[in-house]
């Protein structure tokens, strides 16, 4: 069965594609995806936002979505793609990878977790420094 995935979405190719290969090759997203309540939990003790609140998709997968689930796009109020700013994402990765290093007992897998932040972390950093935003998506991996 295919596992659900929060991975990080760029607005447009970062001026040096290394971090942006690095982080697709470590298929990374999936313990985010898995652990989201209790990062959600762990976002409001840190007064960050949620990773869920950068969670956005194209109107295009959308209506593709929904055309393949035998809804009328048309008849529905799509909401458009929305872009957050890097540094706004890399202050709610830092928080939380902070959150789960000092509280390990707190989650059943930390590790993985852990190398999910990082590996968004190092991408959100590339981001950030080259002025692109971001949003997280909603995979199947």
């Amino acid at each position: 069965m295919p596992a659900l995935a929060f991975v990080v979405t760029l607005q447009s190719d970062l001026p040096d594609p290394a971090p942006a290969a690095a982080y697709a090759k470590a298929k990374t997203g999936k313990a985010l995806a898995r652990e989201s309540d209790r990062l959600a939990t762990a976002a409001r003790r840190r007064n960050v936002p949620a990773l869920t609140s950068f969670l956005s998709e194209s109107r295009e997968a959308i209506i593709a979505q929904l055309v393949a689930d035998g809804f009328d796009p048309a008849k529905m109020r799509v909401p458009p793609e929305r872009w957050f700013a890097a540094a706004d994402g890399l202050a709610t990765v830092r928080a939380l990878a902070a959150h789960v290093e000092g509280a390990l007992n707190d989650f059943k897998q930390p590790n993985p977790i852990l190398r999910d932040l990082r590996a968004a972390e190092a991408l959100l950093a590339a981001a950030e420094a080259a002025g692109v935003q971001f949003h997280f998506t909603s995979a199947v991996l």
